[in-house]
């Protein structure tokens, strides 16, 4: 009997072995498990408002999540119904798991663009008390929950220390590592408390570069103690509030790894993130089909050499910036055939995969998502972007104002009073949005909706171009424009150079209205400098009344104009 009972014991651990390597009696792992676990790994994008095009990588390939921009989540009820049915999907395909749903919801990128709440963006934020941090993003996470989705990809922990930032800017907190710090933490509090998933990014960070990762690999040559006490800090300090995902950036930081950038580097990955970070949850990519990839490797090797440098979920935007990129649905298959292949040829150990799986699987099960199936269409049509949550918006963008100085006491301007509005942007800021297909800012009718704002509150507004004769009796307004567009940027130096010629050629109050960030404040230096931090709906309405004397400006400042 004990024989027989020894006998079954070690036929049991024969057996477990066997299912934890998920191997045949020949050694080569199984491909039905292989393509059901790999596919886990990807989350991946679609064109359009309808499923069909994406439905054969959820129910064939079992994908783990999808990447959802405006251009999928239009507006409230048709993005409730596609998330049902997009859940419906995964759960009668192969990988029987729920979907990751996930998206840019951060302020100064946005979906369901105009419907939704978006806020005045992180910067304007980091020029506000930290209470409005967690305001915003518990916003944020109440009106995703409503249509069905479970992840936000953010906060941004970036430390934005380089004024010529192209791609962060108004998406960072500010300059202060502890300040942006501070509400990082604030950020994953309002969306932990709410059901959604929260992300740390761009480990290990994307603050202080002048390239734009979405077109090429930048550089960071900071030395690590830089790194760690700037860079660094946000992300040592999303960890401890126990955010559950950690995004890389395609960045080489050549005091930690000067060879790979930090998404294909396991000394970034492993060495550093886990090990000497200690963060236990997934580790998931920036784009895959960002130029700082597409541009520099095969992106099939890309992902497999992600996944041995410790990525466990691979994420493809879909991400054109005007450029051709193929046929989407053949290099999204391409690219998981690859990982498949590299698992079963032993390239990607079955331990390795498993990791990844299990971990991915770990936090769907800890934020139940498969109590989160279905949600009601017809409820978040009433709720995404309600009176209160728009209220709450305008507050804090009110909050968020900085005045950097008023030479003439033109603000507020008298009631009723003329004035003469210019715009600096010399770009088509709609005509790039819809290049970017959704990802980004979504909102471009900052500039239009000053005017609106203007005219509404009963100012007499008269336009104009920069090189016209403007009636030298009237206050003038200059409006200057930014935004973080993903592949694409304004030229602010246009904007400055119109904005002297207006002021050389007038002796009226000139007042430069800059819905943008507050760095060039000290250049061109107008009678009046006022900046809202940021460019959405809500920092226009509170510029207007700021200007029409209802509110004050009380922002700090949360970086450093540059010097003239």
């Amino acid at each position: 009997m004990k024989r027989l009972i020894t006998h079954l014991f070690l036929v049991t651990l024969f057996c477990f072995f066997l299912m934890q390597n998920s191997c045949t009696s020949s050694g080569i792992p199984d491909k039905d498990e292989v393509r059901m676990k790999v596919g886990q790994l990807f989350l991946l994008a679609f064109t359009g408002e309808e499923a069909d095009i994406v439905l054969p990588f959820i129910a064939e390939r079992g994908i783990g999540g999808l990447y959802l921009s405006n251009e999928n989540l239009r507006e409230p009820k048709q993005s409730a119904l596609l998330m049902n049915e997009l859940q419906a999907a995964a759960m009668n395909g192969i990988s029987k798991q729920p979907l990751l749903t996930a998206c840019d919801q951060e302020g100064a990128w946005g979906i369901m663009v105009p419907y939704s709440t978006t806020g005045p963006g992180n910067m304007a934020l980091g020029a506000s008390p930290v209470a409005n941090t967690e305001e915003m993003y518990s916003i944020f996470a109440k009106e995703l929950t409503s249509i069905g989705v479970v992840c936000n990809l953010c906060p941004a922990a970036d430390v934005n220390s380089n004024p010529l930032n192209p791609i962060i800017g108004t998406r960072s907190f500010g300059e202060n590592p502890q300040a942006v710090a501070d509400r990082v933490k604030a950020a994953i509090t309002g969306l932990h408390s709410n059901g959604i998933i929260a992300v740390a990014k761009h480990f290990p960070g994307h603050g202080n570069t002048s390239t734009d990762s979405h077109k090429g690999i930048p550089r960071v040559t900071r030395s690590l103690e830089e790194i760690e006490s700037i860079d660094l800090l946000p992300f040592k300090v999303a960890i401890d509030a126990g955010v559950d995902l950690v995004m890389t950036s395609h960045i080489i930081f050549d005091a930690l790894d000067p060879e790979h950038p930090a998404t294909l580097s396991s000394l970034i990955l492993i060495d550093y993130l886990r090990d000497k970070l200690g963060f236990k949850g997934v580790v998931i990519t920036d784009s895959f089909n960002m130029g700082s990839i597409q541009k520099s490797y095969d992106p099939p090797e890309a992902a497999i050499l992600t996944i041995l440098a410790g990525a466990d979920m691979i994420m493809l935007a879909e991400e054109r910036y005007g450029e051709d990129v193929g046929d989407y649905i053949k290099s999204q298959n391409e690219m998981i055939d690859r990982v498949e292949q590299a698992v079963i040829e032993g390239r990607i150990p079955m331990e390795r995969l498993n990791e990844a799986y299990n971990r991915i699987i770990s936090l769907k099960e800890k934020y139940k998502l498969t109590e989160k199936l279905t949600v009601d269409a017809a409820s978040a049509s009433s709720f995404v972007g309600n009176p209160e949550h728009k209220a709450a918006a305008l507050r804090v963008a009110e909050s968020s104002l900085y005045m950097a100085y008023d030479k003439r006491s033109s603000v507020p301007l008298k009631p009723g009073s003329s004035v003469s509005v210019v715009r600096l942007t010399k770009e088509n800021v709609e005509e790039i949005i819809t290049i970017a297909a959704g990802i980004g800012p979504n909102y471009y009718t900052a500039y239009a909706d000053f005017v609106s704002e203007m005219i509404a509150a009963g100012f007499d507004v008269s336009e104009y171009n920069y090189e016209d004769e403007i009636p030298g009796e009237d206050v003038i307004i200059c409006v200057s424009e930014n935004y973080p567009f993903p592949g694409a940027s304004l030229d602010l130096e246009e904007q400055r150079r119109r904005l002297a010629v207006v002021k050389e050629n007038t002796k009226a109050p000139l007042i430069n209205v800059a819905l943008k960030d507050p760095y060039d404040a000290l250049i061109v230096q107008p009678d009046t400098y006022i900046s809202a931090i940021g460019s959405n709906i809500s920092n226009v309405k509170a510029m207007v009344n700021l200007l029409s004397g209802k509110i004050e400006a009380k922002g700090k400042l949360p970086v450093t104009p540059v010097a003239p």
